[in-house]
């Protein structure tokens, strides 16, 4: 019977390189054959990417956690004694490759953790290889990423089968995984070899990553100091400061910035890797309302393998009351000529109730007008009001005048069927309103009727004599 041709592999850092020696019928390919062409990409965030980090000289890569077939059978040759080592002889960059030998049937792996970003968006490239096997269509040989929780369970695994035969060329092969987005639980993401036959082989991993990060600050008006939270007087403006962080190794594209509440806010932009940019926005004129209000800026980008998702911050305000300074008020007046304006002969109107009412339509305070019409509510706090005035009872025929026939403060600003204000706000720059008037008119003088008298001749015909 002919021996089969093989190749062997597994020699460890140190051992003669770049010769062939054929042993009888057996040839073998010593360390530091067949390099892969070109310098390929390895890195990314992979701590180890070229598994050059070893203790020792053909000892494990630094950086993996090994885990080892058990029980491992009596009688297993040395070889194949689950072990991680180091090889010159398929190196791709750098010198050495990394390996995981294991009895047949018998699985063993290799991990090593990277940066865990949930809703991050993954991709893999690495080269590997593996040795021929007796257990035929049971072999099995994988690399991949695999993402877990905090309590160290399996999210999801995305393998890609080891396939290639380093004997069929000496070389390890360029296996890619497509962008995969981590699950939002993620708490762990890891690079694995394993195999249950001698050997997987792989050097030059590049794992990417694409994602990115947001902090919104809110800036305290007493110190200048940035944080998550600041008190603000009523009236003043808040200022904010959104902070996108590319926290990955891929650029991303598309980057916007949504916040409704805030104004200020560029466009889309992009970001190199590693890249951050800081961007600033106003909210004006704060109420007591806004007390208590969280802000939340809402960010989305793009990275190379599509949408990444949206990435959401927040920053709160504290609004502190001005004191009770706001003043409503101004006049009641006879609109005698019915013009809707008040003019220098028109009197006030004395003795009107007025009701002063909150934003919900409940009775703030109320008064009568003056002597000379006049009317003041003052000290009055941030908030929504509106002015009602009694027309319930107008004596000698008066009627509410046409409303906004002229300028404010000297027209009448009420509606004629309620007597009533439109409601409006007192805050911010805005904490007087004097200029909310009632115009009341005299009926309307009667027409004289058309003269009368006795009816005029008939005309009549003359008559020649």
């Amino acid at each position: 019977m002919k021996r089969a041709r093989r190749v062997a592999i597994g020699r460890t850092a140190g051992a003669a390189a770049g010769t062939a020696v054929l042993v009888g019928a057996l040839a073998v390919v010593t360390p530091g054959s067949a390099p892969a062409e070109g310098v390929p990409d390895c890195g990314g965030i992979a701590a180890n990417p070229s598994v050059e980090d070893a203790g020792s000289p053909g000892g494990p890569p630094s950086g993996y956690l090994f885990s080892p077939a058990a029980p491992v059978p009596r009688g297993t040759p040395p070889d194949r004694v689950p072990k991680l080592v180091t090889s010159t002889a398929h190196a791709v960059d750098g010198q050495v490759n990394a390996q995981i030998q294991t009895p047949d049937g018998r699985v063993s792996s290799a991990a090593q953790q990277v940066k865990a970003v949930p809703g991050g968006q993954y991709s893999l490239s690495v080269w590997a290889g593996r040795a021929q096997s007796g257990l035929g269509s049971h072999a099995s040989a994988t690399t991949g990423l695999r993402f877990a929780d905090r309590a160290g369970r399996v999210l999801a695994e995305k393998p890609l089968a080891v396939t290639h035969d380093v004997a069929s060329d000496g070389k390890l092969a360029q296996q890619e995984l497509p962008p995969f987005t981590a699950p939002d639980d993620t708490s762990a993401v890891s690079f694995f070899a394993s195999t249950n036959h001698n050997w997987v082989l792989w050097d030059c991993v590049h794992v990417a990553l694409a994602a990115f990060a947001v902090k919104m600050e809110v800036r305290n008006p007493a110190d200048g100091t940035w944080g998550s939270s600041a008190a603000i007087p009523a009236g003043d403006t808040a200022h904010f400061r959104v902070s996108v962080s590319n926290t990955g190794s891929q650029p991303l594209t598309g980057l916007l910035v949504k916040d409704p509440w805030c104004s200020g806010l560029p466009g889309a932009f992009d970001l190199a890797a590693n890249a951050s940019r800081g961007l600033t926005c106003d909210h004006q004129n704060l109420t007591e309302d806004d007390n208590g209000h969280v802000n939340t800026a809402k960010v989305t980008g793009t990275g190379p393998g599509g949408p990444l998702a949206e990435q959401k911050a927040s920053a709160t305000v504290t609004v502190t009351p001005q004191p009770a300074v706001g003043k409503i008020g101004d006049r009641a007046w006879k609109d005698l000529n019915r013009n809707g304006t008040q003019d220098d002969d028109e009197p006030g109107f004395p003795e009107l109730p007025v009701t002063l009412k909150d934003g919900a339509g409940g009775t703030v305070a109320t008064a009568r007008t003056n002597a000379d019409g006049s009317y003041l509510f003052d000290q009055r706090k941030d908030g929504t009001y509106q002015v009602c005035f009694d027309i319930s009872k107008l004596p000698d025929g008066l009627t509410v005048t046409e409303r906004g026939a002229g300028a404010p403060g000297l027209d009448s600003a009420v509606d004629p069927a309620t007597g009533c204000t439109s409601p409006f706000t007192l805050g911010g720059k805005e904490r007087e309103r004097m200029d909310l008037d009632i115009g009341l008119a005299p009926p309307a003088p009667a027409v004289p009727p058309a003269p009368s008298g006795p009816p005029m001749p008939a005309a009549s015909a003359s008559s020649d004599r």
